[in-house]
């Protein structure tokens, strides 16, 4: 019997010793529940992110841009071939002469020669149509 009096007191003790010492508590666990007001989403996006270089970031995004503009496909329309110069897109090339990324390595009586390392093509007059050719390397 003595034990369980013991342990009552002791329980009654601590449950007191709780109480005085956290007064409030029943007021604190209400705050907590509340819903808190963060920010507007206006402004988080004015935020900086710091996990981020903003200027390391518009670099990179002009990279990728200028990538994809010389990325581009350009149609070469060879129009006219007079003597050993060819018209190609509008203006007047000769042998060895850079047309875009090319360089003009043939002209044909119909037809021009374009390369650019393995990459051949071979343009015809009044023709959209280009065929590549694939040179190998010995």
């Amino acid at each position: 019997m003595g034990n369980k009096t013991l342990t009552i007191l002791l329980f009654a003790s601590v449950v007191a010793l709780a109480e005085s010492k956290y007064p409030q508590i029943d007021q604190l666990i209400e705050k907590v529940k509340t819903k808190r007001v963060g920010l507007k989403p206006e402004e988080i996006k004015k935020l900086k992110n710091p996990f981020i270089n903003e200027e390391k970031l518009v670099k990179l995004e002009h990279k990728i841009i200028h990538k994809k503009l010389l990325k581009r496909r350009v149609v070469f329309h060879l129009s006219s071939i007079f003597g050993d110069r060819a018209r190609i897109n509008g203006r007047w090339y000769k042998i060895g002469s850079k047309v875009g990324a090319y360089r003009l390595r043939n002209i044909g009586t119909n037809y021009v020669v374009l390369a650019r390392g393995k990459k051949v093509l071979r343009l015809y007059m009044h023709q959209r149509k280009r065929k590549l050719i694939k040179i190998w390397s010995r």
